[in-house]
């Protein structure tokens, strides 16, 4: 008999204290929220009428998240007969009739002008720690009957903590542009003095030929790429007159030009060949960090003698001839070269392509190409953050590469490096958002809220969220 009773006083005050939350809930009062740095619980807790007169029933509030738990101070329900009871002990013997720190003795007395017992409002506020978002404040709840007999009861939940409303952070990924690429190299190719026909043998041009062969094969090979244009530029030294080292320069590039259609084709590609007859500018170099003798003497006639011919014969005057002559055997035959670059284009990439060319030639793909693979990682992911590492390095004044990475930092707690890369696009719309967040961080909420307000008027969907959350927003990934 006296175990069915417990088993219904059980059931009845499950009842009573379920019914009690889900209508102070539907009411739109939160049981429990966060403010600031507080915890808040405001939490109806009621007995059963089926209390015994000399039964006591002890609710502990507790705070939990499964693997942190915060214990609060009881609430505890005592019948009339119990109340009593415990009135004497404590005056005979001293000992305490309720749990330390409990928040109330609601005295339960049954009646027709008291058909449902009690009802404590509990609140209380407390440290908040990150560890409770998304937490729940349990009751556990202990009837004790006569002789000190106690039947611990089953839990109940009784109020959900919300979990934190972390802003959402802007990953953007632009559209894609025709991928134009060109690829360039310097080769001193040699030439006999006063020449222009090539010479494979002549010299070093053995090497210097075999990069331009390399290079060009890499490319005319290659099925995914299309070749557009071929520049050359050619330069002579500064022996001869201005006027034979124009066309000496000129048939020289003419030269690389018919060496290049007869080993590769390269029948569709457009080429432009320029010169530069005299390549005084990098003589100049060469002399300034040189420890020539005559080192002043000569910068003296290159920078103020504007005639070439009579800025050679300068030259030649400055100690008979004698630096002139060194200058003819050790520099003269490296200025005599070709720029060379070709131009081309590619065609997009698939995902899976991306994957396997981020790795090997980033520089053939777009940012819009490389942001696309990064969404394919996770977010915390070192696969997705070296992504857009490389996206940075290629795109470094792009304002959506620099947001990219500084929404990646922001995560992470990075947030030195967040600000560097927002700094070079604060002016830009699309990084808006994220710059609002780090304005959070900062504790700029007033800032925070306008550049929430200026990107989501341009469309951004983050800052919207951001903007209509901005209160509970909780910069804690």
């Amino acid at each position: 008999m006296k175990r069915h009773s417990t088993h219904r006083i059980a059931g009845l005050l499950a009842a009573c204290l379920i019914s009690a939350v889900a209508i102070y809930g539907r009411e739109g009062n939160p049981a429990a929220y966060r403010d600031d740095d507080r915890l808040c619980i405001k939490l109806p807790i009621t007995a059963g009428i089926d209390l015994p007169a000399n039964g006591q029933l002890i609710v502990t509030p507790v705070v939990t998240d499964g693997e942190h738990l915060m214990q609060l101070p009881p609430v505890v329900f005592t019948g009339r007969i119990r109340e009593k009871v415990n009135e004497r002990r404590e005056r005979l013997y001293g000992t305490p009739a309720l749990p330390e720190n409990s928040v109330s003795n609601t005295v339960i007395r049954r009646g027709r002008k008291n058909p449902s017992g009690n009802t404590v409002l509990f609140e209380k506020k407390i440290p908040y720690e990150p560890w409770m978002a998304g937490g729940r404040v349990v009751l556990y709840r202990d009837l004790e009957g006569c002789a000190g007999h106690r039947t611990a009861l089953p839990p109940l939940v009784a109020a959900e903590i919300p979990a934190s409303v972390q802003p959402q952070l802007s990953f953007l990924v632009p559209a894609d542009e025709p991928k134009r690429r060109s690829e360039q190299i310097t080769a001193v190719v040699h030439f006999p003095q006063g020449r222009s026909v090539l010479l494979r043998g002549f010299a070093d041009n053995r090497r210097q030929l075999a990069r331009i062969d390399s290079l060009t094969a890499c490319l005319t090979t290659n099925d995914t790429l299309r070749i557009e244009s071929i520049y050359l530029k050619g330069y002579a030294s500064p022996e001869d007159t201005y006027a034979f080292n124009t066309r000496l320069s000129a048939n020289r590039a003419r030269a690389i030009r018919s060496y290049l259609q007869e080993n590769f084709g390269l029948e569709d590609a457009e080429f432009t060949v320029v010169t530069e007859p005299e390549d005084w500018d990098s003589l100049r170099r060469w002399v300034v960090l040189s420890d020539l003798p005559a080192r002043d003497e000569v910068l003296a006639v290159i920078d103020t003698v504007s005639d070439p011919d009579a800025r050679d014969a300068g030259i030649w005057k400055t100690d008979n001839g004698k630096t002139y002559l060194m200058l003819l055997r050790e520099v003269y035959p490296q200025l005599r070269r070709v720029d060379y670059r070709i131009g081309y284009t590619l065609p997009p990439f698939t995902v899976e392509q991306c994957r396997e060319l981020i790795g090997s030639r980033p520089e053939w793909m777009t940012l819009g190409e490389m942001c696309r693979l990064a969404e394919t990682y996770a977010v915390d992911s070192p696969e997705r953050a070296y992504v857009c590492a490389v996206a940075l390095e290629f795109y470094p004044d792009d304002p959506c590469a620099c947001n990219n990475m500084a929404a990646l930092a922001l995560r992470c707690g990075d947030i030195q490096t967040a600000r560097q890369c927002l700094a070079r696009c604060a002016e830009a719309p699309c990084a808006w958002n994220n710059l609002g967040i780090l304005c959070l961080i900062d504790g700029d909420t007033r800032k925070a809220q306008h550049c929430f307000s200026l990107a989501a008027e341009g469309g951004s969907a983050e800052a919207a969220y951001n903007l209509a959350h901005f209160a509970e927003l909780n910069c804690e990934w």
